[in-house]
Parts: C-alpha cells; structure tokens; sequence
C-alpha cells in the first residue's frame, strides 16, 4: 500500500475518533433539520409576590416581622422559601449563632404532614430546653401564620431525624 493512502486513512480515522468522542462528551451536538423545535416546559407554577410574616422568640416575647417573599402554588417551594427567611432573620437578631438552612421540604401526599430537612442542626446542644422548644416554636407559628395548610412537621437534619436530648423528634409536631 502507498504511504499516502496509509496517512490519508490513519488521518480519516484519527479524525473520526475526535468527532466521535466530542459528540459522546456533549461538546457537539446534532440536530436533525427535521426535528420539532418547539419545547415546551412543565411544571412552572405561576408565581406572586407575598408579604409573609416571620415569627420569632426573642427577649422573652414573639417578635413578627414582614417579608416579602415568591408565593407560587407549591406547598414545597413556599414552605422552603419561608423557613430560609426566617432561619436568615433569626441570625440577623442573633437568635441563632450560625447559619442553618432548610435543605428540602417535602409535604406527605395527603398534604397533611410537611418533612423539612435542615443542612445542620437548628439547636445547640448545649442550650436550655426552653430555647430550643422556642426555635421550634418559632417555625411552627410562621408556618401556622402564614395559613399553610399542613396540620403537623417532621424536622430532619440530611433527610434523617433530628436528634437532640432534651426534645422529641420521632413524631411530627403539631401545628
């Protein structure tokens, strides 16, 4: 065979071999001319703006402050939206000495139950009982003042129970 055709082939192949790995890497795409164009998009729940309130024990009474928050139609998104508020609000007022942030909410199917999954623990292990039932508090009452309609909440911390000596988080709490 002539060295040419050899280069020419080795060459072909070399090339293919790049076009192939960059499509199977995303960094090509091909696009039939023939293809429907037209996406469409699902689950957008139309959005509103709300004044929400913010409850929160501080100083030894309940203190409410007003936000205005994304209301959409999603018990989920409004619930986690809320809580990030107020966990922020509560550091603000040095009710809470580190940030902590809901990772997810989740309510039952029913509706009936809210699962809120916090990035760390809300409550310090070394703080009074009294405290902690109030940061709790806390988050139940601006869930409650805020007419969501769910009639109890499961606090987890990674998507497992909460954990802390002093209170019980085996069970939901009621609102």
């Amino acid at each position: 065979m002539n060295t040419k055709n050899i280069i020419g082939i080795t060459a072909f192949a070399f090339i293919t071999g790049i076009i192939v790995f960059l499509y199977f890497q995303g960094w090509i795409i091909l696009q039939s001319p023939f293809a429907n164009k037209c996406t469409t998009l699902t689950h957008i729940s139309p959005t509103t703006k709300k004044k929400a309130k913010l409850v929160f024990w501080r100083n030894n009474n309940w203190c409410t402050e007003e936000a205005e928050l994304i209301w959409s139609q999603n018990n989920d998104e409004n619930i986690l939206y809320l809580l990030n508020n107020l966990l922020s609000l509560m550091l603000d007022e040095e009710v809470l000495n580190k940030k902590i942030s809901v990772e997810s909410v989740m309510t039952s199917p029913t509706g009936q139950e809210a699962l809120i999954s916090f990035e760390r623990n809300p409550l310090r292990k070394e703080a009074a009982t009294f405290e902690k039932w109030m940061i709790i508090e806390s988050i139940i009452n601006t869930i409650r003042d805020n007419e969501i309609p769910v009639q109890s909440v499961r606090f987890l911390v990674h998507h497992k129970p909460l954990e802390d000596y002093h209170l019980d988080f085996s069970k939901g709490w009621s609102i």
